[in-house]
């Protein structure tokens, strides 16, 4: 007999398992699976598929039984593919939602230096530096990060999501005047020394202070925008 390719025989397969091929076709798929592991696994896929075994319906076939048997076979085959069809529906939707709050909405994207402008740096009568920062492309930030490295330098680090917004009226913080003070950012790092400060990353910023600097006073009207008694 020519060999015979395993797509024929897995095609075969369903109907050697339910006993209704010829004799010659069940030969056939018999001989092959001798020699071809493939297709012993694909039977062997079958077989667990369908869980009530022919021998049972053979013993049963007289007995009304073996039609409930039957259907209700099926109908914990549905409910379980249904569940399971549930449960990935359920995952990609979380993974469909997660994906948009992760682009719109996580904070991770740094803000280029070559947009931004710090100006007017000053110092309150309190100790507290102030300064004006203006970012130039029109997006908008709600949120810095705040980090330190060993040497005391301190970096403020404006962040985006991955999907720009416009910026909106009063200019999700994209320009106006900030201010930083250092003695309670030492406080709250237990004590450790800031020697600089920084706008951007280690990689890409703009000195605001560094240690020794010399700020000038903040005028009248600053001192007075952001006094309070």
């Amino acid at each position: 007999m020519n060999k015979v390719s395993c797509e024929i025989v897995k095609d075969m397969l369903p109907l050697y398992y339910d006993n209704v091929c010829s004799e010659d076709s069940k030969k056939m798929v018999e001989e092959h699976l001798i020699v071809c592991d493939s297709c012993k696994m694909e039977l062997a896929r079958i077989q667990a598929d369908f869980k009530l075994p022919k021998e049972e319906i053979e013993r049963n076939k007289n007995d009304g039984n073996v039609i409930k048997n039957i259907s209700s076979f099926w109908n914990r085959s549905r409910t379980k593919s249904f569940i399971k069809g549930g449960m990935i529906s359920t995952l990609l939707l979380s993974l469909i939602a997660l994906g948009y709050y992760g682009l719109f909405h996580w904070h991770i994207t740094n803000v280029p230096i070559d947009v931004v402008k710090i100006k007017n740096v000053s110092k309150l009568e309190n100790g507290i530096i102030i300064y004006e920062n203006d970012i130039t492309d029109g997006y908008s930030i709600n949120r810095t990060k705040y980090d330190m490295d060993e040497k005391g330098n301190f970096y403020l680090t404006p962040l985006r999501p991955i999907i720009k917004s416009k910026a909106q009226p009063p200019y999700s913080m994209v320009k106006g005047y900030d201010t930083f003070n250092i003695e309670a950012q030492e406080m709250n790092r237990d004590g450790a020394e800031i020697k600089a400060l920084y706008y951007g990353t280690p990689e890409d910023n703009i000195l605001i202070w560094k240690k020794g600097m010399d700020l000038p006073k903040a005028s009248e009207e600053i001192e007075n925008m952001f006094h309070f008694e």
